[in-house]
């Protein structure tokens, strides 16, 4: 009888304590949620997400799960809507009951699941985009990994500028009326302010805009020589053409968006020696050992199709991913998540093998990697190659 009742007590204490623990977690599974895009023409960064997260899980648990824990990760699209976003994280909350977020969608979108992720002390990674409201003031469970486009333009702007000798440039912006625009302005600004130099034309444009012939025609009557194209893929794409047939013979520039495939087959001929403000590698660069470790296991998990749609958004999860199942293994059996935070939190100099600069956060910091990388397209060859080193910021 007593043998019967100190078994009773602890299948009791047992149960008390699995009702207490925190979502997402069972003795042999994590749950992790992503809210992304995947329909709408954002599903280029959504799919190349979904597809490397699929190939972290499944490399994870070929090799035993993280403390005898199998991965379990559940996605869902937002279509790149914020309110979508919001709707997609109570799902994931509500029904698939995550423990934490492996993926945030995109700046604003972010914005929008804020207060639940607050509310419910959700430990989240954001590798998608980086906005100064998402760590200013730092928020207790947001990790964030990348330059802001304000600090990538900044940065790259100046380097270009100081290393190919174009102090004497006229300097043009062309920028999209919203927060994205907004930030790449606040980089353009802030590199020609530390330069001691001035702009000869900013060139707003409104959101969704296909025709840029007036835009670049401004630019071209201002005599500009520099040109910061403040597009995304098809506005990218436009302006470059329009510039190609103007016959403008200008110095490109434009941030981390337009590094992608479908920017060089859009654009052509003209996209030729356009320089990208980024803060990883082209994907291409195999010989980057976290990127040659990437392709491989996409090889060997998906197909060749999907490690031809890799892209720039594959690198940036793939190192999210690790630094995921770096603080998930520092937990081990004790996983929680106050103590996922907390590792995150201590992280320093984490190391991804030279996709991105190391990273580092600690109290009240709560975005790393912030140090860009230029690249410039080459048309010939199809690709986008590495232009400078990984560049120094404040």
């Amino acid at each position: 009888m007593t043998q019967r009742i100190c078994l009773g007590t602890l299948a009791m204490l047992a149960t008390a304590s699995a009702l207490a623990a925190d979502p997402g977690v069972t003795n042999d599974k994590i749950v992790l949620g992503a809210v992304i895009p995947l329909s709408g023409p954002p599903s280029i960064i959504g799919k190349a997400i979904a597809s490397t997260l699929k190939v972290w899980e499944q490399d994870v648990n070929a090799r035993g799960g993280i403390a005898g824990r199998k991965i379990d990760i559940r996605i869902e699209d937002d279509g790149y809507v914020p309110q979508r976003s919001v709707q997609s994280l109570k799902k994931l909350v509500d029904v698939d009951q995550i423990f934490a977020l492996i993926g945030v969608s995109g700046s604003s979108q972010l914005l929008a699941m804020l207060p639940i992720i607050d509310e419910q002390k959700i430990p989240a990674i954001n590798h998608i985009a980086i906005n100064s409201a998402h760590f200013n003031p730092p928020r207790k469970t947001l990790f964030n990994i990348g330059a802001t486009y304000c600090q990538e333009v900044s940065a790259s702007m100046k380097h270009l500028v100081t290393t190919q000798k174009l102090q004497g440039s006229k300097f043009a912006l062309i920028f999209q009326e919203d927060d994205y625009g907004t930030d790449v302005k606040c980089g353009y600004d802030q590199a020609l302010k530390e330069l001691g130099l001035k702009s000869a034309i900013e060139v707003p444009y409104k959101r969704g805009a296909k025709d840029f012939s007036a835009e670049v025609l401004s630019v071209q009557r201002a005599g500009a020589t520099f040109v910061l194209t403040g597009g995304i893929i098809t506005e990218t794409a436009a302006m470059l053409k329009e510039i190609a047939k103007n016959q403008m013979k200008v110095v490109r520039l434009a941030p981390h968006p337009s590094h992608l495939p479908a920017v060089l087959a859009l654009s052509g001929p003209a996209a030729d020696g356009l320089y990208i403000a980024e803060y990883v590698p082209p994907v291409t660069d195999t010989e980057t050992q976290g990127i040659g470790k990437l392709t491989a296991l996409t090889y060997k998990y998906l197909s060749a199709d999907d490690v031809k749609s890799l892209n720039r958004y594959s690198l940036t999860a793939y190192v999210g991913a690790q630094l995921m199942e770096s603080a998930l293994t520092a937990c081990g059996k004790n996983l929680t998540r106050a103590c996922l935070v907390e590792k995150l939190e201590q992280t320093k100099n984490f190391n991804s093998d030279g996709i991105m600069a190391p990273l580092t956060f600690g109290p009240n910091i709560r975005q790393s990697g912030t140090r860009p990388i230029l690249l410039k397209a080459n048309t010939a060859t199809g690709k986008f190659e590495r232009a400078s080193g990984f560049l120094g910021v404040k």
